[in-house]
């Protein structure tokens, strides 16, 4: 996915919790201590997935370890890598990243995105290009690895973002569980799970198959192994109430995971969706006091998976 794509989603909008990693500077210097009142407090992170767009991070070595400091620093447990170009093109890369994604004890799911996949037909940009990067691509990637295997495939794709979710969304959401549908297959027949990215709205999307209606977020959920919700804004009780409808259904079914996710990207319209906006609910110490808030909200529901966070880039640059 280019990594310019901006997050801001129309309409608004697998990670196990473990133990909280401390993200701690050393110094050479003989350690001293502070008077009482003037120590400096270490930064604690919650434990996250993190979505990575950047395909660098496979493919240049100084742009790897950069990101690998940061993950071990920082909470980070799964990596969402994008990888679109590296599997089809690099597998060797590919491999070699996954192996050092083992090494520092991470966890990874193969990310892709394209909106426009949602369309029905065998090339690209349609389904049946997507179902490939599964079917053919990642079955060759396991074939050649017998450690550091990924866990998951994970697609984001958008249908809503479409021109045509406004003059035939019944169609499209159709074509969307179909797409889930398809990817869940492929994905399965391989010996791995399916996680997609949703807004929290898609419990609001009817969806009418023949004398059915049922809400979208019940035909992605019923379908998929991880539904990861697009759940941006910059408070705890928003997200909360944001996700209490799918972590109420998912709870319903054994073996459902949901994973909540916050943003980090700048510039985003409302500002409220982000972690990085011009307001005082900003920044990584806020928003990690939010996301504690959340882990211990949610903990209670069974389908609950833990956090994660859009993205890798926004992420490093937020302010403390």
């Amino acid at each position: 996915m280019p990594a310019q794509r901006l997050w801001l989603r129309p309409g608004c909008w697998t990670v196990a919790l473990a133990m909280i990693t401390l993200a701690a500077c050393q110094s050479t210097a003989a350690p001293t201590v502070a008077p009482v009142g003037q120590q400096t407090q270490t930064q604690t992170y919650q434990p996250v997935a993190l979505w990575t767009w950047q395909e660098n991070v496979i493919t240049h070595a100084s742009d790897e370890a950069a990101f690998f400091a940061f993950a071990t620093s920082h909470g980070v447990k799964r990596v969402y890598i994008e990888c679109e170009g590296p599997i089809q093109r690099n597998q060797p890369a590919l491999i070699a990243f996954l192996h050092k994604v083992a090494s520092h004890q991470l966890t990874a799911e193969l990310l892709f995105g394209d909106d426009e996949w949602v369309l029905p037909g065998s090339g690209y940009p349609h389904q049946g290009y997507a179902v490939s990067l599964v079917s053919t691509y990642a079955a060759q990637l396991l074939s050649k690895m017998t450690t550091g295997q990924p866990v998951a495939v994970h697609f984001d794709v958008e249908p809503y973002a479409l021109p045509q979710w406004k003059t035939n969304r019944n169609t499209l959401a159709k074509d969307y569980v179909d797409l889930v549908t398809k990817l869940a297959r492929a994905a399965h027949a391989i010996g791995l799970k399916v996680s997609v990215d949703v807004p929290y709205w898609y419990s609001t999307i009817p969806v009418k198959r023949g004398p059915v209606t049922s809400p979208l977020n019940q035909l992605v959920i019923q379908t998929v192994d991880d539904y990861v919700i697009m759940d941006y804004w910059d408070t705890a009780s928003r997200m909360e109430s944001q996700a209490t409808t799918d972590l109420t259904y998912a709870n319903g079914i054994a073996g459902k995971a949901v994973v909540i996710g916050a943003l980090t990207s700048c510039h985003q319209h409302p500002q409220q969706t982000s972690y990085c906006n011009s307001t005082n609910s900003s920044g990584k110490a806020y928003m990690e006091a939010q996301l504690a808030d959340v882990a211990s909200v949610e903990a209670s529901n069974a389908s609950f998976a833990g956090l994660a966070i859009e993205d890798y880039t926004g992420f490093r640059k937020l302010k403390p």
